[in-house]
């Protein structure tokens, strides 16, 4: 109970990882959890001294954010969230399953940062679903799906033999008027 009511006060999950880099301290993760693909989200990044643990305000522009995942990368522009001092977030909206990667670069008051970490494992949208997904009516749009690739099929075929009457009509009938 003392755990969750500590959880709810502070806004964030405990396993974050939290990195130093000379005078500041980096958290990284996502600001809503379980991050689930395609739902709209953000990387979070909370920066504070390392001494003393006090918000940094203001490096929203001092700082450069990337989401990685494998060899794709996309640069994320930085904003500070509304009520929480030395916290900025980055939207996208994650598209695969799986881990992402988070780079910092930039300097901050003069002292350079290049920080990067990994933030919790992006699942899919299963996890969250509930009542589970009919599967029977899953079917029947499958069967569907199937019928209507085969009735386009035959109206194409219909076309086809239909304009290949045509020419021939056309070519019996200049026949019969010679």
């Amino acid at each position: 109970m003392a755990v969750m009511a500590v959880l709810s006060i502070t806004g964030r999950v405990f396993a974050h990882e939290r990195i130093v880099s000379g005078d500041y301290a980096f958290v990284l993760g996502w600001l809503e959890e379980p991050p689930v693909v395609g739902l709209k989200n953000a990387a979070l990044v909370e920066v504070t001294t390392a001494q003393n643990d006090q918000p940094v305000e203001g490096a929203e522009g001092a700082l450069t954010a990337q989401v990685v995942y494998g060899d794709k990368s996309k640069e994320l522009l930085l904003r500070p969230l509304a009520g929480q001092p030395g916290t900025y977030v980055g939207d996208f909206i994650p598209t695969r399953r799986g881990t992402y990667t988070l780079k910092l670069g930039g300097t901050i008051n003069g002292q350079p940062i290049e920080v990067s970490g990994e933030i919790e494992e992006v699942g899919s949208l299963d996890s969250l679903t509930f009542p589970e997904p009919q599967a029977a009516l899953q079917k029947s749009i499958d069967a569907l799906q199937g019928e209507l690739n085969t009735t386009r099929m035959f109206a194409i075929v219909g076309a086809v033999l239909g304009a290949i009457g045509l020419v021939l009509a056309g070519v019996a009938l200049g026949r019969s008027r010679k």
